[in-house]
């Protein structure tokens, strides 16, 4: 049994072909009642896809979906867009209310070891205030490749500033941030201005340590919400963490060189196969590794023209059975023997 939609479409494509036709002609054509026909008019005529003619009441002009859409879902985005300000603007305010509560906490001796900061902007005002506070060190993790040019510009400011005052800065890159141009030249003004920066194929999240008194990680995977630590064992194995990433780091260089960017190449390639081992999924590895889907599956195409695989499983079992793995171990292995 046909439903009032199907009416609808079957009169929407009838007035397409006949644009010429008013409603009781259409009706007579699809050899509809009078009443069956005005029903579905009026169901196109609510999607704006028939427009009555001016002064006319049987007569439409048809219009296309894409400018029913536009017409249609346009006040939608507005209010979507006036909400997500609304929202913006309440987290921010309930964030300064958060940092107000927090330092009240802390100031009355109230045990507030690990303090939940939300909002982007209460984070990145937190994030400032412990920057300008900050007088010894700063241990930076930044994974995912490399960082928008917008975001590398505004954290410039406050890092010139620390690095000035004789602030001692370590930041630890993924590999792939190399091959990303602002990325490149932001590291190159830090080194510049005496701070150091390298990095690995595979780190953890994103980790900010100052004066090793306080740290930051993330709390939730959009970075809306973090974690200030102070507690001082969790913060000491948080600097443990970052050490030995960074005793396994390799020197980030202004500039790409042909031996470097082969030795890097090898050890993100070793990283998808020992992932594809494990059985992870394109696109946890990509984020993993800090690259775009695209880059990881470009090098996952090689690795399959490399071991003749011909499908994901075979793939698997040349990766079992090659000692690919194994060599790996051992070469790393040998070099933490000899020193």
């Amino acid at each position: 049994m046909k439903t009032q939609e199907d009416d609808a479409v079957e009169l929407y494509r009838l007035m397409i072909g006949r644009p010429d036709l008013e409603l009781p002609g259409a009706g007579e054509v699809l050899g509809w009642s009078g009443k069956r026909t005005t029903a579905a008019a009026e169901r196109l005529s609510e999607y704006g896809l028939l427009v009555p003619l001016l002064g006319e009441k049987e007569a439409f002009v048809v219009s296309t979906p894409r400018n029913a859409v536009s017409r249609l879902v346009a006040p939608l985005d507005q209010q979507i867009e006036h909400l997500e300000r609304e929202a913006e603007r309440l987290r921010a305010d309930l964030g300064r209310y958060q940092v107000t509560y927090d330092e009240a906490v802390r100031g009355t001796g109230g045990g507030n070891d690990i303090r939940v900061i939300s909002g982007l902007e209460a984070i990145n005002a937190e994030l400032e205030d412990a920057a300008a506070r900050c007088t010894e060190e700063v241990l930076t993790v930044q994974p995912g490749g490399g960082r928008k040019a917008e975001s590398l510009a505004a954290s410039w400011e406050p890092t010139r500033a620390m690095l000035e005052r004789g602030v001692q800065m370590r930041t630890i890159y993924q590999h792939s941030a190399r091959f990303h141009p602002a990325t490149r030249q932001y590291v190159n003004q830090v080194c510049t201005h005496g701070g150091a920066v390298r990095s690995v194929h595979e780190c953890t999240d994103r980790m900010i340590i100052i004066d090793r008194k306080v740290a930051f990680i993330p709390a939730r995977s959009d970075r809306q919400i973090a974690l200030a630590i102070h507690q001082p064992a969790v913060v000491e194995f948080l600097v443990s963490v970052f050490e030995r990433f960074w005793n396994d780091a390799t020197p980030f260089s202004a500039r790409n060189r042909a031996p470097e960017v082969k030795t890097l190449l090898s050890d993100v390639r070793m990283s998808i196969i020992k992932l594809l081992a494990e059985g992870e999924t394109d696109n946890a590895i990509a984020r993993r590794l800090g690259v775009s889907v695209r880059t990881c599956r470009s090098h996952i195409a090689k690795i399959y023209d490399e071991l003749g695989a011909r499908s994901r499983c075979q793939l698997g079992v040349l990766i079992a059975t090659s000692g690919i793995l194994d060599a790996a171990d051992g070469e790393q292995g040998d070099s933490g023997v000899g020193g």
